[in-house]
């Protein structure tokens, strides 16, 4: 597991925490072919400017508008980003996507996987963390009364989770004991430096083009999900 955006959500606290999401209606309509499901848990946005860096630590720590603190902790892995300073100021956008799907029989195990990327946006530095922590499981026992499923991963592990959107409920009534599925959480955190002056790279005496946009960058093509892509990692109880 990368220890970027997978320990994010407990470090991002006040306003972040107030926005959490559970949309239902975002999964695929389960079909017995290939039954699978995939919600929106957080997209959020923030204005925020930084107060510390400590690159020895790999921490950031920022402050919001409102004067909420929030850290950020980024493992050795997050490498060529834009470089964040004290005074920066930045707006952020965090997106977190819960998925499961039946595993295809013979498929080999999921793996985790880290994506990180810079551009410009508008002119300005801009820079995107994505983690797909992923998870096999092996489903042990399941109470549609209660929305609730027990299973078992790979490493011995028994989980109980008591789903409470309904597109991971529907998903629910598509299983029995037995079944092996595939879970992946997606974290990603974007930032866009907005400082008035911002210096721009320099080609032969040129400005380099500016990509448009002020989005979350694309992630790796594994899940679908909402800007990042299922930002689409291990799953957690109470989903």
């Amino acid at each position: 597991m990368h220890p970027l955006v997978s320990r994010m959500s407990s470090l991002v606290t006040g306003s972040v925490a107030v926005c959490t999401l559970a949309v239902a209606g975002l999964a695929a309509a389960p079909s017995a072919a290939h039954a699978q499901a995939s919600v929106l848990l957080k997209n959020q946005t923030a204005t925020a400017v930084v107060e510390t860096v400590d690159r020895d630590a790999r921490e950031v720590l920022l402050r919001e508008g409102n004067g909420h603190l929030i850290t950020i902790e980024y493992g050795s892995a997050v490498r060529d980003l834009p470089h964040l300073h004290e005074g920066d100021h930045l707006k952020i956008r965090f997106v977190e996507t819960l998925g499961a799907q039946m595993a295809p029989p013979g498929s080999p195990l999921p793996e985790s996987t880290l994506t990180t990327a810079r551009g410009y946006a508008h002119g300005h530095p801009r820079g995107v963390i994505a983690a797909f922590n992923r998870e096999r499981g092996t489903i042990k026992a399941i109470d549609l009364k209660t929305h609730t499923v027990s299973f078992v991963t790979d490493d011995g592990a028994l989980h109980v989770a008591v789903l409470r959107t309904q597109a991971m409920q529907d998903f629910l009534a598509t299983l029995k004991i037995g079944d092996v599925v595939d879970i992946t959480r997606a974290e990603s955190i974007s930032y866009v430096i907005t400082n008035e002056n911002v210096q721009q790279p320099q080609a032969n005496g040129q400005q380099l083009a500016v990509p448009a946009g002020d989005s979350v960058a694309a992630a790796p093509a594994t899940q679908a999900a909402p800007p990042p892509a299922p930002l689409e990692a291990p799953a957690a109880a109470g989903q």
